[in-house]
């Protein structure tokens, strides 16, 4: 069974929903889970200001999600901790990548978008890449679930 879990939440339905799966396995398992999510600031803005208003933004967000999983796993008593993870410029699914390397997982959990993002399909996802890339398993869960209650 699986003992060391990387949950990669970016803000979405599929994310979240991933999220529920990775604390029941968790909880199954006994397993360490960390909850991650990737930042990458947008360096295409010209304004430094707004660089860095738009960084604060995402930042309070970004904290807020990972209040919420770190609340979750104490109140149910899942060993866990959370992780912001810059991506310094780097790709997104290499930066999870690393970070599931150094955690020493050994299972990544992950949203995978529904056949509405078809343009993600074309383009290729974050999903995508982490699947043919990664060297341990990797459980994407799909937002077509509308229906299913979220865990918080």
């Amino acid at each position: 069974m699986y003992k060391r879990i990387l949950v990669a939440l970016d803000g979405s339905l599929s994310a979240r929903l991933a999220l529920k799966e990775a604390f029941k396995l968790a909880q199954a398992a006994d397993a360490m889970l960390m909850v991650a999510r990737v930042v990458s600031h947008d360096v295409s803005i010209c304004d430094p200001v707004l660089r860095v208003v738009e960084a604060e933004a995402v930042d309070v967000t970004v904290r807020r999600q990972l209040d919420h999983a770190r609340d979750f796993c104490a109140r149910n008593r899942i060993r866990g901790v959370t992780q912001i993870i810059d991506a310094h410029g780097a790709s997104i699914p290499g930066a999870l990548m690393q970070a599931a390397q150094a955690f020493e997982a050994d299972l990544i959990v992950m949203g995978a978008h529904g056949p509405r993002a078809v343009r993600r399909h074309l383009l290729g996802s974050v999903a995508e890449t982490v699947l043919r890339s990664s060297h341990v398993p990797v459980l994407t869960v799909r937002d077509d679930q509308r229906d299913a209650a979220l865990a918080f």
